[in-house]
């Protein structure tokens, strides 16, 4: 299992938009995922200097290339600092991870999407 993630290091003068989405697929690949998933990112905005990018993820299947419902994991690249700092938050909540003392759990993306999927049969359209 994966305890500790090595710190990422990137200084404030190094991140830009392309740098920013390599930094946080370095990131996300060092996850432990079930390779179902699948993720792409995008970048949202710069804002002052705050970095933030869209992480979204989704399980395609043969049946169901576009799925019903995707989870969302957002984060900020804070280059306030000489050393930038990496947070992020999952969709939907307010606590804040970072890479280095969070483990991230592929829970979290079936709960966010069980949670979709469920409101999604509620509603009738």
């Amino acid at each position: 299992k994966q305890w500790y993630q090595r710190r990422v290091a990137i200084t404030a003068g190094e991140v830009k938009e392309e740098s920013g989405i390599k930094l946080v697929d370095e990131i996300v690949q060092k996850w432990d995922v079930n390779e179902c998933w699948l993720y792409c990112i995008d970048f949202i905005e710069k804002t002052g200097n705050q970095y933030q990018f869209r992480l979204k993820w989704s399980i395609p299947t043969r049946r169901a290339p576009i799925p019903a419902a995707t989870a969302s994991v957002y984060f900020t690249i804070d280059t306030t600092q000489k050393d930038a700092q990496i947070y992020y938050v999952l969709e939907a909540q307010r606590l804040i991870h970072t890479p280095d003392k969070t483990v991230f759990r592929e829970k979290w993306l079936k709960d966010i999407i069980t949670t979709k999927t469920l409101m999604m049969d509620d509603v009738s359209f």
